[in-house]
């Protein structure tokens, strides 16, 4: 889709979500911090449908790989299942005719004409109990590999439904939330809003906080209780007795002397510190990089296909939804296979932000200011919902968990 058309299409879809959102506050009857309230109730849904969903994409990506595997297994033990049944029916009728026979693995052919079946398994009998055992080890490795099999894919389509259920309704919620930020541009709205926001920050800043403390706590006690108890501190021992040799000769008789060996000191177990926060990028410019309703949860550190691990955080919102540089600095317009359209944006904070799966960009690679459209929410590249994937590289270096930072602003 051109440029002008894109923007011609948000265009539409923000005059209706104007129009929505001037009924809605007609009809309603809400207070300003009633509003602000519904608009903090609706995110939170939309957050925890986000990370549902991004929960179960995990386990369909996952389960699609189990499968294959599943299925390799399965093939190969169908294949071991021929080639006994046929050994097996080539052996018996060989043996029934009064051929001389040979020795190998025999199979009870489990289909086909009963009676058949039943004379070759009279003839096979002769063959050996350890064989017919060694058979019905192989026919049950089968079984139970397409049970298997069967289970990964029972689940995988129950998960797919789910994964249906949770986009239907996020797309629901992100339209309430769509029409319930047009509120904000009342300002009396946008105060109480603004004021509900900072408090319900300040909770959650104080819960990690009180989270982070016990943890702390815990560690301290744990490694308090792995010192060795003695006096001054020092480490006790206990005495082993030590292997002994045959007492020297003296002339007049025999003694020993040999010294009790002392236990080295116990060394108690070291305990990981809590890992401290991750940082946030701040700055005076610095912006939500999605410039309209978005859901998202903390995915930082899952893993991925081909034993990758999530550097990013994922973004949900509507296809078409303008992304904005966070900050003043270069854009580079790419394409790869995993991100589809990506967006490298070299901050003049000396900071690099990664925007990938986009529908199209907006115009090419120059100098941009913070706030400026670069791009539109899609779904190109390795996924099949519209989002934005975004990373943030302090320095230009290794990615660094984005989830704090854009939930500060966004």
């Amino acid at each position: 889709m051109t440029r002008s058309r894109l923007g011609l299409a948000w265009l539409v879809v923000a005059i209706a979500i104007g129009v929505a959102g001037t009924a809605a506050a007609s009809d309603s009857g809400l207070t300003s911090q009633e509003v602000a309230a519904e608009i903090l109730r609706v995110q939170a849904q939309a957050d925890q449908t986000a990370q549902a969903w991004a929960e179960a994409d995990q386990r369909a990506e996952d389960l699609a790989a189990e499968m294959e595997a599943a299925q390799s297994e399965v093939d190969a033990a169908s294949a071991a299942f021929t080639l006994l049944q046929d050994q097996l029916s080539a052996m018996a009728v060989n043996r029934f005719m009064g051929g001389a026979g040979s020795s190998g693995l025999l199979f009870v052919a489990s289909s086909g004409d009963t009676m058949q079946a039943d004379v070759l398994r009279r003839v096979a009998l002769n063959i050996g109990v350890e064989d017919l055992d060694t058979i019905d080890d192989v026919r049950s490795d089968l079984n139970d590999k397409q049970a298997h099999l069967d289970a990964l894919t029972a689940e995988n389509t129950q998960t797919l439904e789910t994964l249906a259920a949770h986009s239907t309704e996020l797309d629901q919620q992100l339209s309430e939330l769509a029409t319930l930020r047009d509120r904000l541009k009342d300002e009396e709205v946008r105060r109480a809003y603004e004021a509900q926001l900072a408090e319900q920050r300040r909770q959650e800043a104080e819960a990690q906080a009180k989270a982070a403390a016990e943890a702390q706590s815990r560690a301290d006690a744990a490694a308090a209780a792995a010192k060795p108890k003695g006096n001054g501190g020092a480490p006790t021992t206990t005495p082993t007795t030590a292997p002994t040799s045959p007492p020297a000769s003296t002339g007049g008789g025999s003694s020993s002397n040999t010294p009790t060996p002392t236990v080295p000191p116990v060394v108690p177990p070291t305990t990981d510190p809590p890992k401290p926060p991750p940082p946030v990028v701040t700055g005076g410019s610095w912006l939500c990089p999605v410039a309209g309703p978005t859901a998202f949860g903390d995915t930082w550190g899952a893993p991925r296909s081909g034993g990758r691990k999530h550097e990013g955080v994922d973004m949900m919102s509507p296809f078409g939804t303008p992304l904005v540089a966070v900050v003043a600095g270069s854009v580079t317009m790419k394409t790869n296979n995993l991100g589809g359209n990506v967006i490298w944006l070299t901050g003049a904070d000396g900071n690099k932000y990664y925007y990938a799966h986009l529908s199209s960009w907006e115009g090419t690679s120059r100098g941009v200011s913070a706030g400026d459209v670069i791009g539109y929410v899609g779904a190109t590249g390795n996924t099949t919902a519209n989002h934005l994937h975004f990373e943030i590289h302090p320095g230009g270096g290794v990615a660094v968990n984005p989830y704090p930072t854009v939930r500060q602003y966004c």
